[in-house]
C-alpha cells in the first residue's frame, strides 16, 4: 500500500420506494401496502377459482337430456267416404237368383184382445140350422092370432122396433141368421160376456114383463120363431111346454 490515504467510499443513493412495490428486509410495510397485497392475493386466488370451476364443471354437472322436438298438429278436413254402390244385379252374372230386399216391410196389425177371445169362444153353437127350424111355430101359427095374448108378436114388433137388437146383432156377426136365444135357459151368443145377446134378451124381458099376467102364462108347445124386418136374422124361443113367464124366472102360483 502506498502511504496515500484512500478517498471514502461514495454512499448510494436511496430511491425512494412505490406503493405496493418491493419491500425491503427488515422495512416496515404501512397499512395502505398490507391491504393492497391482501387484495391482490385474495383476486389470484379468486382467479385460479374461477378457472378450475370452468375445467371441471362439465364433469360435476350431469348433461341434461336433450327436449324431443315439438310436434306440428294440423287440422284437415277429410272428405267423408262415398259408400259404394252395389253392381246392378242385371249386369252381374252370379249364377244365383237375386231377390231385392223389401225397403220397408209390411205393417202387420195384431187383433186386440177382445177379437182374439171372439174368435177362440165364436163356436157358433147357438146358431141353428134350416132342419132345427123344421118343426117351429113362426108368428102368427098357434096361440091367439088376432087376440091381445099373441105374446110372440108383441115380442116380435118390440124387437123389430130396437135398434140397439140390430145393432147387438151386428156385432156378433149373427145378421141373417137363426139364433137359439132361449131354450128353458139364455144362450150364450159367440163371445157375449153374459148369457144371450144382452139387447136381444132385455128387450124380450121388458115386453113380458109387462104384458098381462094371463098372456104371460099361457101354455105354450114347441118353439116359436121371431124374426127382424129383413125376414132372415130370426131368434128361436121355447122348449117342449113353457110359458112366457117362465122367460122372467117366474113360475106362476098353481091354484
Amino acid at each position: 500500500m502506498s502511504g496515500k490515504t484512500s478517498p471514502p467510499p461514495k454512499k448510494r443513493v436511496e430511491r425512494p420506494v412505490l406503493p405496493g412495490g418491493p419491500t425491503r428486509l427488515g422495512v416496515r410495510l404501512t397499512r395502505a401496502q398490507r391491504r393492497n397485497r391482501w387484495l391482490v392475493g385474495a383476486a389470484t386466488i379468486g382467479a385460479h377459482v374461477a378457472v378450475f370451476t370452468a375445467l371441471f364443471w362439465h364433469y360435476a354437472v350431469p348433461a341434461r337430456a336433450p327436449e324431443p322436438p315439438a310436434l306440428e298438429v294440423s287440422l284437415i278436413d277429410t272428405p267423408k267416404p262415398t259408400p259404394p254402390v252395389p253392381p246392378d244385379p242385371n249386369e252381374v252374372d252370379t249364377g244365383a237368383t237375386v231377390v231385392a230386399p223389401d225397403p220397408k216391410p209390411p205393417m202387420i196389425s195384431l187383433p186386440s184382445q177382445s177379437r182374439i177371445q171372439a174368435v177362440v169362444h165364436d163356436d157358433m153353437s147357438d146358431v141353428m140350422s134350416d132342419s132345427a127350424l123344421a118343426g117351429a111355430a113362426t108368428i102368427g101359427e098357434g096361440g091367439d092370432p088376432g087376440g091381445a095374448c099373441n105374446m110372440g108378436r108383441l115380442v116380435q114388433q118390440a124387437l123389430r122396433r130396437d135398434s140397439l137388437v140390430r145393432g147387438a146383432v151386428e156385432n156378433a156377426h149373427r145378421t141373417g141368421k137363426a139364433i137359439m136365444v132361449w131354450n128353458g135357459d139364455w144362450v150364450r151368443t159367440g163371445a157375449e160376456e153374459g148369457k144371450g145377446l144382452s139387447a136381444v134378451r132385455e128387450a124380450i124381458l121388458w115386453e113380458v114383463g109387462f104384458a098381462p099376467e094371463s098372456c104371460r102364462n099361457t101354455r105354450v108347445h114347441g118353439m116359436v120363431v121371431l124374426s127382424l124386418a129383413d125376414g132372415g136374422t130370426r131368434f128361436a124361443v121355447g122348449t117342449g111346454e113353457w110359458r112366457w113367464s117362465d122367460l122372467l124366472g117366474v113360475h106362476p102360483v098353481s091354484r
